[in-house]
């Protein structure tokens, strides 16, 4: 039980520093005097650039004005991946599986930030110019990744390490019935 939580603990010390990182990001950003005054700086000549924007919705600005209802979400997801992780037993079998929720948890938790305390909206500030790509943060990053180590888990992995958590139990309790 206390390696659970020690184990625990380091998992939301990692997701704590990336939500640090990502809130610097953004501090940053919105205190850019170039952005501020709706200038660019141009961080890959044609590919990428800083543009801030406030974003009051969600991703691509879907359900924009629906505060109380996305900070809600919000605050509902990172519950409910801060739990999964804290009930989650095979950390160090699935490490891409603890990855990824790591990454989801945090980016949650950094647009979470941005939705509750700034009245303007979450703060985005790439613009991937090369394909005209919404306006995004590192948050939106660290939930993009995350989503597609995600799926890249279920798809090739979920199926394997759960038959073979299945076959580990199985020799637990055969192994209990004969020692008892």
């Amino acid at each position: 039980m206390k390696k659970k939580i020690i184990n625990y603990l380091i998992i939301m010390g990692i997701a704590a520093l990336l939500v640090g990182f990502d809130q610097l990001t953004k501090y940053l950003a919105s205190n850019s005097d170039i952005l501020i005054n709706g200038g660019k700086i141009t961080l890959i000549k044609n590919v990428i650039s800083l543009r801030l924007t406030y974003n009051t919705g969600a991703a691509f600005s879907m359900l924009s004005g629906k505060k109380i209802f996305l900070v809600s979400v919000s605050l509902l997801a990172s519950i409910g991946v801060s739990v999964l992780l804290y009930f989650y037993r095979d950390f160090k079998k699935n490490p891409l599986l603890t990855i990824a929720l790591i990454l989801i948890l945090a980016g949650t938790v950094g647009n979470f930030i941005d939705r509750a305390f700034y009245k303007k909206g979450v703060i985005d500030f790439f613009y991937l110019e090369f394909i005209d790509f919404a306006i995004f943060n590192v948050a939106d990053s660290f939930l993009t990744v995350g989503a597609i180590l995600l799926v890249i888990y279920i798809i090739f992995f979920y199926r394997k390490n759960e038959q073979k958590t299945l076959e580990e139990d199985k020799q637990l309790e055969k192994e209990k019935d004969e020692n008892a």
